[in-house]
């Protein structure tokens, strides 16, 4: 269905791209925003008065150019916002509270072994809880709390899940409103992702990506997964499982156990997978900075580990480059910085080979800028996201009116 629009939704798109354009470019100056945005003097001037009084940006330092008084600079204000962001896997629990310009101000994690639903949204309210009382926040400054779970996921268009497609991974977690409780107990908006997904969004919006419109952010957790990032916009697919790479078929190999299930790409970068053969060798380890001492130790197993899981993931991700044409291939997520880089100089060697000779170009393999928290972050700009960024539905109608209380109660911007 083709819907339209009205003034409403374009005076509050024209915020979001004011507010966009300052934090992408500020220190920055009226009349550079308008230049930049093609929007008139007046109507910067305007909406930039409005931004500054519900505290979303402020004067940076005053600039002289030529004759004349001085241009103020425009910032945005760390302190206009604040996001919580919630990754919860298999084997752990982080959370984080980012203030708008993106930096961490509290911090908080847990070692998990599969929690049941109840314990884990226990765990989540009372992390969050602490979050914002660390920071002595009012809730007023909440855009919200995003929570990043392991996919494939089904998720509603009112962001509940409703069963997980892959129960195996979390046992009794079927049809469970984790969003829908967490935002009664907690009285803030609660926003579901994909791991993967909010660790793409993260990146495109505070790391490495803003200057890259079309990426592919691979995700090492518990497992792997992927994220798509096109013309600016994550791209979530049909389901909202789009850059799932984790359930891939695989041909198997000698490492495959005929127990196990069914060889996929995700048993290959399956750590718990991992930890058990490092088990049988003699080592134990329980968590990915372990992994790292064993790396700098060159073990033998670990250091073929990595080769085998590039070589593995190489096919997909040539694919991903024909398909989707990315400019870039983002890596990222729980294992060790040195294990991602090791991985990515194997995959340097190995995708020149798979590739059709004479193809003009091919995308970059980059370092994501996020660290071992990739997927907190990336769920604490799920709400930043939602209520600020310009995307395509605030100008629609049936997504307009949907938009975060954080945002749109302001008197401003209703």
């Amino acid at each position: 269905m083709l819907v339209g629009t009205n003034l409403e939704y374009t005076k509050l798109y024209n915020y979001r791209i004011v507010l966009e354009t300052i934090r992408l470019r500020g220190p920055v100056s009226r009349a550079e925003i308008a230049r930049l945005t093609e929007l008139t003097a007046q109507t910067i001037t305007n909406i930039t008065r409005k931004l500054a009084e519900v505290n979303l940006i402020q004067d940076a330092h005053k600039q002289r150019e030529g004759r004349g008084a001085p241009s103020t600079l425009l910032t945005l204000n760390p302190e206009g916002a604040f996001a919580v962001g919630l990754d919860l896997d298999k084997d752990h629990l982080t959370g984080v509270l980012m203030d708008f310009v993106g930096r961490v101000r509290q911090r908080m994690h847990y070692d998990l072994n599969f929690p049941l639903p109840e314990e884990a949204i226990e765990l989540l309210e009372k992390t969050a809880r602490e979050l914002i009382r660390r920071e002595g926040l009012d809730l007023k400054v909440l855009s919200g709390v995003g929570v990043g779970l392991p996919g494939p996921l089904d998720i509603k268009k009112d962001h509940s899940v409703s069963n997980f497609v892959n129960p195996s991974a979390f046992p009794g977690w079927k049809n469970v409103p984790v969003a829908e409780i967490l935002s009664r107990r907690l009285e803030l908006p609660v926003f579901l992702e994909n791991n993967a997904t909010a660790a793409a969004v993260g990146e495109r919006w505070y790391g490495a990506g803003q200057d890259i419109k079309t990426f592919f952010y691979v995700y090492f957790g518990a497992g792997l997964g992927g994220g798509l990032i096109i013309d600016g916009q994550p791209f979530e697919g049909h389901s909202g499982n789009a850059g799932e790479l984790g359930f891939y078929p695989s041909q198997g190999d000698d490492d495959t156990d005929p127990t196990e299930e069914r060889p996929h790409l995700g048993l290959y970068f399956n750590l718990p997978r991992l930890y058990r053969r490092l088990q049988e060798q003699g080592i134990t380890v329980r968590e990915p900075q372990g992994l790292e001492a064993l790396y700098e130790q060159e073990n033998p197993y670990l250091l073929s580990w990595i080769e085998k899981a590039a070589d593995h993931l190489a096919p997909i991700l040539l694919a991903i480059e024909y398909v989707v044409d990315p400019e870039a291939f983002f890596f990222g997520g729980r294992l060790p910085a040195p294990i991602i880089k090791a991985m990515m100089r194997r995959l340097k060697q190995t995708l020149p080979k798979l590739r059709m000779e004479g193809k003009a170009s091919a995308p970059a393999l980059l370092f994501a800028t996020s660290g071992v928290d990739a997927a907190a972050l990336g769920v604490a700009t799920i709400p930043m996201y939602s209520s600020f960024a310009p995307t395509p539905g605030v100008l629609l109608k049936r997504t307009g009116a949907m938009q975060s209380a954080a945002f749109t109660a302001t008197p401003p911007l209703s």
